[in-house]
């Protein structure tokens, strides 16, 4: 069910347009009803709303500058004014802060019934786009974040751009939505790990693994890595030595 505000100064309307239609039938729910702009916005401030029918014309803050409240906060709300022939100039004006859609007053059953199968129709087929939207977006994240568990030690996001044909900015906002990470802190989370893996299960020398891991300066790998462990890489090595040696010897 789309969650649906309704808002009219006059209480008869909004009363018969609550109650009197069956609005669950053409899948939405009244969420709430307001008696004017002023109502609307502090409703839609700490509540969710899909659409919100509102009268064009109503004393202290108009439906048309609640529509411009919406606009201007770019907020994922559909408007459908309610407006009377004699205020069409308004209606119009409405279109600059993104309104497309109205009903007459007096509002006649049929010509509701149809606004809504429409706004509903519109819902049904953004929610798709984004659902398959979301999903693209998730399956590119994750092929990036295999690319670089396997390519740690050369992954960067130009190259990454270029293998994915993607925009950098793109990918670097995409990673953060989806991970809630920088790209930059996954990496380095990604190199780290398999850093201390190699010392804790390996004879590398400690310069070899900050090559294998994407560094070319030892003492930058030292410093990113007590940084993100709390030891150096040979502290890592001699803590682990000593763990062995007392378990040899008991």
């Amino acid at each position: 069910m789309y969650q649906l505000l309704i808002v009219d100064d006059e209480v008869t309307i909004r009363t018969s347009l609550a109650n009197y239609f069956p609005w669950e039938q053409e899948g939405f729910e009244v969420a709430g009803v307001c008696e004017d702009g002023r109502e609307a916005i502090a409703f839609i401030e700490s509540n969710p709303i899909d659409v919100l029918l509102i009268d064009i014309m109503m004393p202290h803050v108009t439906g048309i500058e609640v529509a411009q409240y919406i606009y201007e906060n770019k907020l994922n709300i559909k408007v459908i004014l309610l407006s009377a022939h004699g205020e069409f100039s308004y209606a119009q004006a409405s279109m600059r802060v993104g309104v497309r859609h109205y009903v007459l007053k007096p509002t006649k059953y049929e010509e509701l019934k149809q606004t809504f199968k429409e706004m509903r129709e519109e819902l049904d087929r953004e929610r798709t786009q984004k659902g398959k939207e979301t999903w693209e977006d998730a399956d590119v994240i994750e092929r990036i974040r295999n690319y670089i568990d396997e390519n740690c030690a050369k992954a960067s996001l130009e190259e990454i751009s270029e293998l994915f044909h993607l925009n950098l900015f793109y990918i670097s906002r995409l990673f953060k939505k989806k991970t809630n990470m920088n790209y930059m802190d996954y990496l380095t989370k990604v190199r780290m790990e398999k850093a201390k893996q190699m010392i804790n299960n390996s004879d590398c020398l400690i310069n070899e693994i900050c090559i294998q891991v994407g560094y070319s300066d030892p003492r930058s790998f030292s410093k990113a890595f007590k940084k993100y462990f709390g030891v150096s890489p040979r502290e890592c090595r001699g803590e682990l030595s000593k763990v062995k040696e007392d378990d040899f010897y008991g």
